[in-house]
């Protein structure tokens, strides 16, 4: 079935209080227990489940209503699959998860030595199964308790071939309940939690036939929605896609390891997977590790570099496809892109088209990572890294674009937030600029004259302005500027208004516009640079608009007040 996926439940809901199984146990007895309606295909809250198998870890109950309907041949299939299910954990999935992750889990009420119990009962297709915490408590903790080591499997994938690895997931969250919650006192976060529970059923080998595997069932899910939240769990199964990309990544490259001592630590989340990997002297950070892998889920080569690429051989063709955008093929080319993203999220962005010198600009909300990947015509490519200030942007300038470069493609991602992942995180937006000039070599040459000659001039000008300024004779850059004849607002290019408002605004000091710059196009830095200067003259423009904070926007009442500097 497609869309498998597992649920942890913590919710508690009050209800009758009904007596738990007693310790001894016999084949055809019944017993009424609690289940999640929000997974039962009739919405159900209990159900009667009658003990049909008992092996030497495993105790294996069917809905009765279920059972009923099933013909007498289906029921002796349905009995070997438990008793090879029973087989199964007890050869490989319990003996495998004891020895990487601890011991057999205890129980707050029954102690050890109990059983797993296993109930099959009808769920919606897309779900392989669950567990709930609330069973690991007693009826006075928790009314809906169980009190059993007990999982949940859906009756309707009973002859899925990824049956075991289901239970195998399901009993993963079982031991991490265990090592967690009660030998530390902590919860896990959810999506770590998922992740320790996805990785183990490829490590117990269930996902080697990989045509008919889970993990291939979640890759085409990532590959699908790829650009969503690693730690922002959102109930939803492509939350399973990306946790197994980057699970696979981080087991392929840094080992099982790190997922057992992070589980067997004092803390959760992001913070326990860096104090494994400081354990295991790997050297990185998770930060680090997750801008590896985003590189590596793109070019997945190793001929790039050893952690551009994954490991396991089921994903050696694995890619992500890039939203791909196309700068026309002309002088002055451009494109501007604005997008939302959340922490520890993917995002992919391929530039091609034009044809010259590519100036990308980068502006972010918050401080952003962002590697960028040069590949040439004959298929190499190179990482390189956007050098982002402290007001988040970045730019790079990359020369014979789309004659020595086929493309650019840039992986922003925000990792501001590393702990209390516990419900939807707000979005933080992102732009970036991309413009082609095609110089030849002529124009480069009077490019480098004119920017000379702009050099001397400023030289010039600043020994005037200090002549002027002894003689008590006003700033000859302003009295030399043009008035400002019209309203300017962002997007405008090639404008000599803008610059004119730019020349005026670099006049004003550093407190104004610090990056001074003068290029004809209005953009963030001048964006900015006109809020301050509204700012800061509030009681002239601001106040009679009725406004507490600078807009940007040079209208009538900046305007008026820019020329009146200028005038006097």
């Amino acid at each position: 079935m497609e869309k498998i996926t597992t649920k942890i439940i913590f919710s508690a809901v009050l209800l009758l209080l009904l007596p738990s199984l007693a310790n001894s146990a016999s084949l055809g007895d019944v017993e009424r227990l609690f289940i999640e309606s929000a997974y039962d295909n009739h919405q159900r809250r209990n159900t009667e489940a009658e003990l049909k198998l008992i092996t030497n870890h495993i105790y294996f109950y069917v809905d009765k209503r279920w059972w009923k309907r099933v013909s007498e041949e289906d029921a002796k299939e349905y009995e070997r699959v438990m008793y090879s299910l029973g087989g199964e954990f007890e050869k490989n999935i319990y003996p495998r998860i004891k020895q990487r992750f601890g011991v057999f889990p205890k129980h707050n009420v029954v102690g050890e030595g109990e059983r797993i119990n296993i109930l099959f009962h009808p769920m919606g297709e897309n779900f392989g199964g669950y567990f709930r915490s609330g069973d690991q408590h007693s009826i006075y903790q928790y009314p809906r308790s169980n009190e059993k080591n007990i999982l949940y499997l859906n009756s309707s994938l009973i002859e899925n071939p990824n049956l075991r690895g289901y239970l195998a997931h399901e009993y993963m969250h079982l031991v991490t309940f265990n090592e967690k919650n009660k030998e530390f006192g902590i919860s896990e976060e959810v999506w770590l939690n998922e992740l320790r529970a996805e990785l183990i059923i490829s490590s117990l080998g269930y996902n080697d036939d990989y045509e008919n595997s889970n993990l291939r069932q979640r890759v085409r899910t990532f590959l699908r929605d790829p650009d969503i939240s690693l730690t922002e769990w959102t109930e939803q199964i492509a939350d399973y896609g990306v946790i197994n990309a980057f699970g696979e990544y981080l087991v392929g490259h840094y080992g099982e390891k790190i997922l057992m001592d992070s589980l067997n630590s004092q803390i959760s989340g992001i913070p326990s997977i860096d104090y494994a990997l400081e354990k295991n002297e790997v050297g990185k950070t998770f930060s680090e590790i997750f801008t590896e892998w985003m590189i590596a889920v793109y070019l997945n080569d190793c001929k790039h570099g050893d952690y551009y690429c994954y490991k396991n051989e089921k994903l050696k063709d694995f890619s992500v496809s890039p939203a791909t955008v196309f700068i026309p093929t002309r002088d002055g080319g451009s494109v501007t892109v604005r997008y939302q993203t959340k922490n520890w999220a993917g995002n992919w962005h391929r530039i091609v088209g034009g044809s010259g010198d590519l100036y990308l600009d980068f502006y972010g909300d918050e401080i952003f990572n962002v590697p960028y990947i040069l590949c040439e015509k004959d298929g190499n490519c190179e990482v390189s890294f956007l050098e982002i200030d402290e007001e988040g942007e970045g730019s790079v300038v990359i020369e014979e674009f789309n004659s020595r470069y086929e493309s650019v493609v840039i992986l922003p991602h925000l990792q501001q937030k590393f702990t209390g992942f516990n419900g939807p995180e707000k979005p933080v937006s992102f732009e970036w600029q991309a413009e082609v000039r095609e110089e030849n070599d002529e124009e480069k040459l009077k490019q480098e004259e004119l920017r000379e000659l702009s050099e001397r001039l400023s030289l010039i000008r600043s020994k005037i302005e200090e002549i002027s300024l002894l003689l008590g004779i006003g700033s000859s850059d302003e009295t030399s500027l043009d008035k400002i004849r019209e309203d300017l607002h962002y997007g405008m290019r090639r404008s000599r208004e803008v610059e004119n408002l730019q020349l005026f605004l670099k006049n004003q000091g550093e407190e104004i516009y610090p990056e001074g710059l003068v290029t004809g196009n209005f953009l963030v830095l001048t964006k900015r640079a006109v809020i301050r200067f509204q700012e800061r003259h509030a009681e002239e423009i601001l106040d009679p608009l009725g406004l507490s904070e600078g807009t940007g926007y040079v209208g009538v009442h900046t305007r008026e007040l820019i020329n009146s500097f200028l005038n006097n």
